[in-house]
């Protein structure tokens, strides 16, 4: 078993984040949180020039604390996963396009990606899905405008069809899948009422099966993961999709498009990836809300790894008001059931990222789709399927290259670190601007891969610092205690780093004055 932190929009609040963490932690320090996963808006602005890449309106935008972070003022005291969702440092993510370390021991798991943890198999989706950019290629480029920085986050069909090739290989399931936004149809699964209670103005997108992306849908037929966590539209929401025994032609029609309801494409326009022999008979959703006062934002859970265990000790139940966080008695969320998972053993050593050998497959099979161009080919429809010798390839090369590179990486491990391209703010050596990140380069020097939708690194001398150990940093045990109000540009975090800590229910609900959302404006663009 894994302990897991899930949040919903983090919006750059990473101090407030942590302090809860290490409240839930000091409740129970024999069995501490081991992995967070935040499902998007994260917002890793490092400096002011990454700020001028965040889609929100101006006198909105706010720095907040992760440049502490990206500084190594401050060191992630969780080893934190997380996806981007529409109000991010677009620009910066855009240069992790297959994933890496945005600081230390803080993961973007890339435009989509699957990794695993702790025994943990883990995948996810960036951005929202938008048609109008659905089918078009990664044409964005720095500087943004105003339409580029908004399109640059939005959902692609090669994504998708990468995702939906993942097989749950050697009979282990795909534990937990993050997306932003929701897939299309997931309130029908849960409480609707209490939803539209909460969340009036849905009924609408509701009645014409708009609310969500299709192409989420589309995955979480596909896919079936035991778990699957979203965010985006700031409300607590969870549901039980009980799967058929096979899929219908619409679950699986055209990766994700926009079908009307009850009309499937015809079979040139499907596709569907091989299955394999096991797959979970239902996938448990929660959407969370984001990270403010008296806001539902986080959840504990114990989610199980890789292994098949017996369900009958460790299945999760989930009603369809709340979900559980874990049978100690920590008011972190409201209880309605009991929950019979064993907790998790406290590791030796924390957890790592590991590559997911069948996904790096899956991108070498699919990397001459790739294109930088806005018209882009479409992905095929014939079947694609992902073979044993494929794997067998990625994992010999990834021994061979870790002893080439003299990498000091366990077998298996990601192979780069952190590595600092740019000043954070308030620093004034180096260069101000660079392009690409060396992790990228390391990444696709692996596969043997060229350059398609990403730019090599340059802006120094820094690939070494590519393999250099995350872990020897200076840390400031300074922190910040004092707020301000939100200014055109604002560079301080406007939070209150004291509120977690010092509110002993931990529910995740403070009893303060909620201030302004800062993009709570324009949602959906």
């Amino acid at each position: 078993m894994v302990r897991v932190a899930i949040v919903g929009c983090a919006h750059g609040m990473l101090d407030d984040i942590y302090a809860t963490v290490n409240f839930v932690n000091e409740m129970d320090p024999s069995n501490p949180v081991e992995l967070l996963l935040c499902c998007g808006d994260f917002e890793c602005m490092r400096n002011l020039r990454d700020l001028e890449t965040l889609a929100c309106p101006t006198k909105y935008r706010a720095l907040h604390a992760f440049h502490r972070y990206y500084t190594q003022a401050k060191l992630a005291p969780v080893l934190t996963v997380f996806i981007g969702g529409n109000h991010e440092a677009s620009g910066y993510l855009q240069e992790l396009h297959y994933g890496g370390w945005v600081a230390p021991n803080i993961f973007y798991l890339g435009a989509a990606g699957a990794i695993n943890v702790a025994g943990l198999r883990i995948a996810g989706l960036s951005g929202i899905y938008k048609q109008q950019h659905y089918t078009a290629g990664r044409f964005e480029a720095m500087p943004f405008d105003n339409n580029t920085m908004r399109s640059v986050y939005h959902v692609r069909e090669l994504e998708v069809f990468q995702l939906s090739h993942l097989q749950q290989e050697d009979k282990t399931p795909l534990g937990a899948f993050l997306s932003h936004d929701w897939p299309r149809g997931i309130e029908q699964h849960g409480n609707l009422r209490q939803l539209l209670r909460r969340k009036p103005f849905f009924e609408q997108d509701i009645r014409t099966n708009t609310l969500g992306s299709p192409a989420g849908e589309f995955l979480m037929y596909q896919l079936r993961p035991q778990y699957w966590f979203a965010a985006h539209l700031h409300v607590k929401f969870s549901a039980i999709v009980t799967h058929p025994d096979q899929l219908s032609s619409e679950a699986r029609a055209s990766n994700g498009e926009t079908l009307e309801a009850g009309k499937a494409k015809s079979s040139d326009e499907q596709y569907a990836a091989p299955k394999s022999s096991f797959q979970p008979t239902t996938t448990k959703f929660l959407a969370l809300d984001k990270c403010l006062p008296r806001r539902e934002f986080m959840q504990i859970l114990d989610l199980p790894s890789l292994a098949r265990e017996s369900t009958s000790k460790e299945e999760q139940k989930i009603d369809s008001d709340s979900v559980l966080v874990t049978e100690a008695k920590q008011d972190v969320t409201e209880f309605d059931q009991t929950i019979e998972t064993s907790l998790s053993t406290k590791r030796s050593s924390p957890p790592k990222i590991m590559f997911d050998l069948e996904w790096l497959a899956i991108l070498r099979a699919t990397h001459h789709l790739a294109s930088a161009n806005k018209s882009a080919p479409r992905v095929p429809q014939e079947e694609m399927k992902i073979e044993d010798k494929d794997i067998s390839w990625v994992k010999q090369r990834l021994e061979e290259f870790v002893a080439e590179k003299k990498l000091d990486k366990g077998q298996g491990e990601w192979i780069t670190d952190f590595v600092k391209t740019v000043p954070g703010h308030d620093e004034e050596e180096g260069p101000h601007v660079a392009t690409g990140n060396p992790q990228t380069d390391l990444l696709l020097e692996l596969l043997k891969l060229p350059h398609v939708v990403t730019a090599p690194f340059v802006g120094g001398d820094l690939i070494a610092a590519a393999v250099e150990d995350p872990n020897e940093i200076d840390l400031d045990d300074d922190e910040d205690t004092g707020d301000s109000n939100t200014r055109r540009v604002n560079t301080e975090d406007v939070t209150n780093h004291d509120g977690a800590s010092s509110n002993r229910a931990v529910r995740i609900v403070t009893k303060t004055e909620t201030p302004v959302d800062s993009c709570e404006v324009n949602l959906d663009l």
